[in-house]
């Protein structure tokens, strides 16, 4: 009675409806607490089924629940063997193991129906129905396109699988990027590189670039960069020409480029035809420069009192107070902005700079080709203004701006089934403006002076400026009235090269043979000027009409008229390489080989002396040999001997082995 009591009363105190109400929440717990006992009575297996009440729909329902169900199995490849590490997850969710040493794994799903994806390197990708089986053991098939994969060496192309040295590959399409250099590209993308870009000057904006450090203190420590087999720049090279983007890093993968490699060696290829019909791609590109951090500066009121507080306390203990370096006077009327040509607040970086520029490029470019001719085809455009700001009274253009016009053609041809001929023709035509002064100065001078020392301009267009040796200078007259530099350069790239199979003396035989030629021009034109500078008497600022006393002479005395000054530089290159090749598979062995020799001449066309009018010239050979067993066990040695004319005869040659295994 005790314990119907509760429940009773609670029943009266309800009418009709809710009483029914009521029941059909006791009905639902009766179904849940049959449905469990049910469940109990089948050895606790609920056969993923639950039942519950709907006491909306007066009806009652099975709720499917999750259960785990064990899985467990063997992973292995063609040939029986296991593999390690190999990935099995069940597919849409996050639940996942990996193999053990015996490629056995055991997975927990939430499911019986479930469906597990089994992946490894090197493999097809396998799914498998668990159709609630508790052993599964998979076998995976080799992935035949990754196996035959070729990556870019030194000196030719070499199965991915087989390459046992430390490089690294840039994908093209992080590459596809609006920006005038690559070497600006690169820093954060690759492991062990790192680039440091130390000025953004359109034009004059590529990074140093080095792999795993800076190898020495006092040399160069830029990695050996080669563009289609070449040394050449990687700067003002079109990205989108850009076909693969290899980086070597260690002394095994560089080995055969003797000392020239020391510092790394970046490998660069330029897109080639592919057969089929013309295919024709545009692409463009524009966008807003500006900088990433600027300096702020301090304003005028607080230079000033910031100068008497720094005299005030390195004043020696019990010497007199020192006389404030400037006056409350002068402090109150450089607050309130009375008179800016007296008592001026600048902030140059704002009068120097301004707050954006803008960069446009774009790109053409036409392939195809038939199955014995293949062509590529493109034509580049680069532009980006500075952001250094031009004075509208200059009867001159000093804008800062970068142009560039690229073009590159590279065809195959197919003279016979065995013989194979490359030509490959690359250059630009890059035209620059600039402000006469050095625009490292011009910055330099805006951060070092201060706000108070002098406006601006003067009225009438004359330079403010203080020291009559030229010092203190006004940044803002450095970059806007000083004059203007024209920069014209053009280079050309071209390589010839002639590969020759050689099946009939041996299969996987062949030979080749490359001529280069680069040539490289430049024309300055400068046209500079310094005008007279004067500035304000401080203790009579004003003549009695109230205009300027900037006193009778100068500060400085230039002059008002553009001078003419010119330079030229330029240089060239022929490079020249032959090399044998071997490539071969007995059964579960393969061999390949190189043998190679080339000689690279460089001269200064513009030397000032016959000490620098002497070519450079670089010779050597290269050799390797790799091995493999199975496409599992991996073996090769690279040997460099090379050397240069630059040192003394008896030691002009170094000998540089490596060898990898893996």
């Amino acid at each position: 009675m005790k314990r119907d009591l509760p429940f009773k009363i609670l029943l009266s105190s309800y009418t009709q409806k809710d009483r029914g109400h009521w029941l059909k929440w006791i009905l639902a717990g009766f179904c849940v607490i049959t449905g469990t006992a049910s469940a109990l009575a089948n050895n606790g297996k609920t056969e993923g089924n639950a039942i519950y009440y709907s006491a909306s729909s007066n009806q009652i329902l099975k709720r499917e629940r999750n259960v785990e169900f064990q899985v467990n199995g063997r992973v292995t490849d063609s040939k029986g063997e296991p593999l390690i590490g190999a990935s099995v997850i069940v597919k849409g969710t996050s639940i996942g193991a990996t193999t053990d040493a015996n490629g056995n794994y055991t997975l927990n799903v939430p499911d019986g129906n479930s469906t597990l994806v089994i992946s490894y390197l090197g493999y097809l990708s396998q799914e498998v129905a668990i159709n609630s089986r508790a052993s599964i053991d998979i076998t995976l098939q080799e992935d035949q396109t990754q196996v035959d994969e070729v990556v870019v060496v030194a000196y030719g192309t070499q199965r991915k699988i087989s390459n046992v040295g430390a490089q690294s590959s840039v994908s093209v399409k992080e590459l596809d990027q609006p920006v005038a250099n690559i070497s600006t590209m690169l820093a954060g993308r690759v492991a062990g590189v790192t680039g440091v870009q130390r000025s953004g000057q359109p034009g004059y904006d590529g990074a140093d670039i080095w792999i795993r450090g800076i190898a020495s203190l006092s040399g160069s420590s830029a990695p050996l960069v080669l563009v289609d087999g070449v040394e050449r720049s990687m700067n003002n090279i079109d990205p989108q020409d850009v076909e693969s983007f290899t980086i070597l890093k260690d002394a095994s993968a560089t080995a055969v480029y003797g000392v020239r490699g020391a510092n790394g060696v970046i490998l660069i290829m330029t897109k080639r035809g592919e057969e089929g019909k013309p295919r024709v791609t545009f692409d463009y590109n524009e966008g807003i420069t500006a900088f990433t951090q600027v300096p702020k500066l301090i304003g005028g009121v607080d230079y000033m009192n910031l100068a008497n507080e720094a005299i005030y306390t390195r004043r020696i203990p019990g010497e007199e107070v020192p006389v404030p370096r400037y006056s409350q006077e002068i402090i109150n009327r450089t607050a309130s902005g009375e008179d800016p040509f007296v008592y001026p607040d600048v902030n140059w970086l704002e009068e120097v700079f301004e707050d954006y520029g803008q960069n446009r490029n774009a790109n053409l470019n036409v392939s195809g080709g038939s199955p014995q001719a293949r062509y590529y085809v493109s034509l580049g455009y680069y532009d980006e203004t500075g952001l250094f700001n031009t004075d509208a009274i200059a009867q001159y253009n000093a804008t800062t701006r970068f142009t560039r016009y690229n073009v590159t053609s590279n065809v195959t041809l197919d003279l016979t089934k065995s013989t194979k001929v490359d030509l490959g023709i690359q250059g630009y035509i890059a035209t620059g403006n600039y402000p006469a002064e050095n625009a490292a100065t011009i910055y330099s001078s805006a951060l070092e002076i201060s706000p108070i020392e002098y406006p601006v301009m003067y009225p009438g267009g004359l330079v403010p400026g203080r020291s009559s040796n030229g010092g203190s200078r006004n940044p803002y007259a450095d970059a806007a009235l000083r004059g203007y530099q024209n920069e014209n350069k053009n280079q050309l790239f071209s390589n010839l090269r002639l590969t020759q199979e050689l099946d009939v003396v041996t299969d996987g035989l062949s030979v080749t043979a490359m001529f280069a030629f680069d040539a490289f021009n430049q024309h300055f034109i400068r046209r500079s000027k310094r005008e007279d500078t004067w500035i304000v008497d401080p203790t009579n600022p004003r003549n009695p009409d109230g205009t300027l006393n900037l006193g009778t002479a100068p500060t400085f005395s230039g002059q008002n008229f553009l001078a003419y000054g010119r330079e030229n530089g330029g240089n060239r290159r022929f490079y020249m390489e032959g090399a044998l090749n071997y490539d071969r598979a007995f059964g579960k062995h393969r061999i390949s080989g190189l043998l190679l020799g080339n000689r690279s001449d460089y001269s200064n066309a513009f030397a000032a002396n016959f000490t620098e009018s002497i070519p450079l010239r670089t010779e050597g050979i290269a050799a390797r040999g790799t091995y493999s067993f199975d496409d599992r066990y991996f073996a090769e040695v690279n040997i460099g001997y090379n050397g240069s004319e630059n040192f003394d005869p008896n030691n002009r040659y170094g000998f540089f082995p490596a060898f990898g295994v893996g």
